[in-house]
């Protein structure tokens, strides 16, 4: 399903003020510095899915993934206070592959053309 305007301005503001929530006042331990990569938020507003990398490959991401995950009512109260909406989205935490993913592709990629050229 296509985003719609209001699907963008959500997914922006979400990610925005969670980021800023946990760099501002989240005490877990477990949850290291992290870059919040993506938000996916689902057509009907109701779920809100955040992608996360701890920063510069720092911390075992499981265990930040539970760490939020542990803080996620916490976040999901700050959040309500920064986002006005009538029905706040459940987030979701979850560690995002997606990088990864890129770059073994390009490395695929990059052997392919090696092997062309051999």
């Amino acid at each position: 399903m296509a985003q719609t305007q209001r699907m963008d301005r959500v997914t922006r503001q979400i990610q925005s003020a969670v980021a800023e929530i946990i760099q501002e006042g989240l005490k877990d331990p477990r949850v290291g510095p992290l870059t919040i990569t993506k938000v996916r938020v689902s057509p009907d507003l109701r779920r809100a899915h955040v992608g996360f990398v701890p920063l510069g490959g720092m911390g075992d991401p499981s265990s930040i993934e539970e760490g939020l995950n542990a803080a996620k009512g916490y976040i999901q109260r700050q959040l309500s206070r920064r986002v006005r909406m009538k029905y706040l989205p459940v987030l979701e935490f979850h560690v995002d592959t997606s990088i990864e993913q890129a770059m073994a592709v390009e490395s695929l990629i990059e052997d392919l053309a090696r092997e062309r050229e051999e």
